[in-house]
């Protein structure tokens, strides 16, 4: 209750000095860190990534600050550096498609193509090897190497920086939630299960759906292997890491993620086949039953609703993959899930309420503000 009298005065510019404080510390703060956003939000990933095997662990005995290191230490950093290797690989993949078989597989779509039409030269395909092989000085090369180098040791700083953070976040989350709930928001309280709700649905999105695609990527990247071994002779599924990470990422499009990969390699595989020997026309018919039929009816079925559930509605989580890079950069991947879960949560949980009549605002609601 605000004192009355002569400490009226007092009190009021003792708030508005602290809320000067407070505002100015959060300008310093968004100044210093604003360049680190991106990995501060990676480092909330991690969090996630890491978080139910650590409670896990901790459920068996473990310390918090034990099950933090042994969870992101053996599987979170491994996962990430797996992660990492898999994507370089499908972009080596992807230049070697370029400067080897792009030509080759036009002239398989498209017979006779106009020569004109397609890049033939290194410098066409890649301006750095250009500038390299038109200054070919040791200068050129140092500079060269002094900023990939340079580019590696800041990444590499960041990224233990991240990890930390991360590990902060697991091993001390019980103490973080203790002080909140204690310190500035009462247990059960609208607001409380608000933030709840929020970490439910982050923990779904991050854990959840990162886990399904992962495991999209590598089991269909086996198949494609397996498909391949049996592959008539002149008939193969190409590019297999690319395509597998491909198939990955599709499954965050509701309906015909998956489906469109299918296609589009059926149909090579078709062409293959109608050039080289009709007769081989049964392994496109096979890839389609072990992939369209059986292995996407297992995805559908057992594999998605076990490891991402239902909280939210794929369309909704196709737009925060895909616009949330364009928006905010490389970092928008993960920024963008949170920003749409943080949306989501208020319009299914406080919008409604905020819409009512002031008569029909709940008690809860009085007392919160």
């Amino acid at each position: 209750m605000i004192p009355n009298d002569d400490l009226d005065a007092a009190w009021l510019r003792a708030k508005i000095g602290w809320w000067a404080l407070a505002l100015t510390l959060a300008v310093v703060l968004i100044v210093v860190l604003g360049d680190y956003l991106g990995w501060f939000v990676f480092g909330i990933f991690l969090y996630y990534i890491a978080r139910p095997l650590s409670r896990t662990l901790q459920r068996r005995g473990f310390s918090s600050g034990m099950s933090a290191a042994v969870t992101l230490g053996l599987v979170v950093l491994p996962f990430v550096t797996i992660l990492a290797i898999i994507t370089t690989l499908a972009f080596i993949q992807f230049a070697t498609l370029e400067l080897a078989d792009f030509e080759q597989i036009l002239e398989l779509l498209f017979p006779n193509p106009h020569p004109d039409d397609l890049p033939t030269t290194v410098a066409e395909l890649y301006p750095i090897a250009e500038d390299l092989a038109t200054d070919p000085t040791v200068t050129t090369v140092g500079l060269w190497v002094r900023g990939v180098l340079e580019r590696f040791l800041t990444a590499t700083y960041l990224a233990f920086v991240t990890f930390v953070f991360a590990f902060v976040l697991v091993r001390d989350e019980r103490r973080l939630i203790e002080w909140v709930r204690t310190d500035f928001i009462a247990e059960e309280s609208p607001l409380d299960l608000f933030l709840c709700q929020i970490d439910e649905g982050l923990e779904s999105i991050f854990f959840g759906y990162t886990l399904t695609i992962f495991a999209i990527m590598l089991s269909a990247g086996g198949i494609y292997l397996l498909l391949n071994a049996i592959a008539p002779s002149g008939i193969a599924i190409p590019q297999v890491l690319l395509l597998a990470i491909i198939t990955g990422l599709a499954s965050i499009i509701p309906f015909v993620g998956r489906t469109v990969v299918y296609v589009v390699i059926i149909g090579f595989l078709a062409v293959q086949a109608i050039r080289t020997d009709p007769t081989a026309l049964w392994f496109p018919v096979v890839f389609y039953v072990v992939m369209g039929v059986l292995y996407d009816g297992i995805i559908r079925t057992y594999v998605r609703p076990r490891l991402s559930g239902r909280l939210f509605p794929m369309s909704v989580v196709l737009f925060a993959y895909l616009l949330g890079p364009v928006t905010f950069g490389w970092y928008g991947i993960f920024l963008g899930p949170i920003i749409m879960v943080v949306t989501v949560v208020f319009i299914q949980q406080r919008l409604p309420t905020l819409l009512y009549s002031d008569s029909e605002v709940s008690e809860s609601d009085i007392d919160e503000l």
